[in-house]
């Protein structure tokens, strides 16, 4: 999570989506800290007051016929370390080019906007977004101190200083890889106005739902309901879904599941929605996977296979890879691939000669299988 509003966050909101960008776009990661109006005529009267993050609105009516003082307040709002600026174009629809290719070149971003939107909305919703923020990385910081506890009695205070009205049977879903985030957060607050006990929350790049109730089966059906919600508020999307406990102190475990089960999912599974009870040996092997002997163990069977291919361009890792995803079946790897088994089967042998497995059946297929799947989370 960024720590603090930008320009570009800014940008997003519903008061600013008309804006005209007439300069300085490569400094919309700059933070707004404080919205301000300046409409003075001379700006060093006051340039001690200026504050860098400070977002100035101005419709420049002190300076609009002054070219000099003009640029003189533009280069003080620079130097003083100013997010940007918004210009209502009530006195001039634009800026001079001088001005602009100085904002440019100092990345500092100017903005241009209707004069009927009034200064205390623009002020009100950015101040709205960085009060947000605020909020979220607080929450974010809880989220992190639940994932590093492990006293029952702590997971639990910190459960509740979350959500004080969390039940005994909990689960979490994690939701990245939409750009719909606020939509999503808006539809599912909105949902769960009859479900005091649910908790939605921004988190690092995603949105984390956490889940409870007083029995399992309650809470089985509210999830799937939060998924076919999500669903149907996003184009893309991807979730991990945790297992269901019951204990509130298991929270943070269900959030880490949640979690693995999202970053797994879509890349090893090529799912959208992925349960972490589903996962299976990707569970232990995403654990190990940094480990020097399972590299060695991948490079031992992959490595030699992908030589193969690239000096008689064949394709037996494709072959092997959906020979694993079939569990095994010939018949379905040949329908997936359009070949005939028989094909299959030369390949598989061909792969066994590579590997020095001929004759081997049960432990070729268990140390292929280990190995592909090492591959795919690589």
């Amino acid at each position: 999570m960024a720590m603090g509003v930008s320009i570009r966050d800014a940008l997003t909101l519903d008061v600013l989506k008309g804006a005209q960008i007439i300069a300085g776009q490569k400094g919309f990661d700059k933070i707004i800290k404080r919205v301000s109006v300046i409409e003075c005529p001379d700006c060093e009267d006051y340039k001690e007051l200026l504050r860098e993050g400070d977002f100035f609105l101005t419709s420049f009516y002190a300076v609009k016929d002054d070219l000099e003082c003009l640029s003189t307040t533009v280069k003080i709002l620079i130097e003083s370390g100013s997010s940007g600026l918004c210009v209502l174009d009530l006195y001039m629809n634009d800026l001079p080019e001088e001005i602009k290719t100085l904002a440019n070149r100092k990345r500092f971003p100017i903005l241009m906007i209707s004069k009927d939107l009034p200064y205390a909305e623009i002020i009100t919703e950015i101040m709205d977004l960085i009060i947000q923020n605020k909020e979220n990385i607080i929450i974010e910081m809880q989220v992190d101190k639940l994932l590093l506890e492990r006293d029952k009695h702590n997971l639990r205070s910190l459960a509740y200083q979350i959500n004080p009205k969390f039940s005994e049977y909990v689960s979490a879903i994690y939701c990245t890889g939409t750009k719909e985030y606020n939509i999503i957060i808006s539809k599912l607050k909105e949902s769960y106005k009859g479900h005091p006990a649910w908790s939605v929350l921004s988190y690092k790049t995603g949105v984390l739902i956490l889940v409870s109730t007083s029995d399992n089966n309650s809470l089985i059906t509210e999830i799937n309901y939060i998924n076919k919600t999500i669903e149907g508020s996003a184009k893309e999307y991807n979730l991990g879904v945790s297992r269901q406990y019951k204990g509130l102190d298991n929270l943070g475990v269900c959030i880490k599941e949640s979690i693995h089960a999202n970053s797994l999912g879509e890349k090893v599974l090529g799912q959208k929605i992925t349960n972490y009870k589903d996962l299976g040996v990707y569970r232990i092997l995403s654990i190990l996977k940094e480990s020097p002997e399972v590299n060695e163990f991948h490079d031992e069977i992959i490595l030699p296979i992908q030589e193969y291919d690239n000096k008689n361009n064949t394709q037996l890792y494709k072959t092997a890879l959906a020979y694993i995803e079939n569990d095994g079946d010939v018949n379905r790897t040949a329908q997936e691939l359009f070949q005939h088994k028989n094909t299959i089967r030369y390949r598989l042998t061909k792969i066994k000669e590579i590997l020095g497995m001929e004759g081997l059946e049960g432990t070729f297929y268990e140390q292929l299988s280990v190995a592909v799947k090492i591959h795919k989370m690589l």
